[in-house]
């Protein structure tokens, strides 16, 4: 499977925005993150958030957060964000994106589910690497790093797995 991709690494980085928590437990998730994503834009939150960014890189963020609550590794937190060292006052949550090796998957917005399925278990299991995040299948998830939804200028989106090389 020849998805096109790169391997880039990145210094830890800090992010503020609008957090969300949810569960995989009979995919909420699922729901929760579009009417996270549909609250935020009809809000007009969206436009506020993006003038907070001050850091590289310049664009909004969809975090998939794991392992948040040690009783059930199925709960996570979802931000949308943007890089930023500015203060996370009122509803905002600040969150420092940790210095990973990640593999970038160019994507569109309509294809970034099926970009990230792909990539997990078409790409992986025959690449050099490996994902750092298990239990994608059970949603019993057992984190190394978050998943990342990058969604930058003139419709430039990305999908971010976290790896190491085997």
């Amino acid at each position: 499977m020849d998805l096109p991709f790169r391997i880039e690494k990145r210094e830890s980085f800090r992010v503020v925005g609008y957090l969300i928590q949810t569960t995989n437990q009979k995919g909420e998730g699922r729901k929760a993150i579009p009417r996270h994503w549909s609250k935020i834009k009809e809000a007009g939150l969206e436009k506020a958030l993006l003038e907070l960014g001050d850091q590289k890189p310049g664009g909004v963020f969809g975090i998939n957060i794991y392992n948040t609550d040690i009783a059930d590794s199925r709960k996570f937190e979802y931000i949308i964000a943007i890089a930023s060292d500015r203060d996370a006052g009122g509803e905002l949550t600040e969150y420092t994106v940790p210095a990973m090796t990640w593999a970038v998957f160019p994507c569109t917005q309509e294809t970034i589910g099926k970009t990230e399925a792909q990539a997990i278990t078409k790409w992986l299991p025959k690449s050099k690497y490996r994902p750092l995040n298990k239990g994608y299948i059970t949603g019993r998830m057992r984190s190394g790093a978050p998943d990342i939804e990058y969604y930058g200028a003139d419709g430039h989106v990305e999908v971010w797995v976290a790896v190491r090389e085997k």
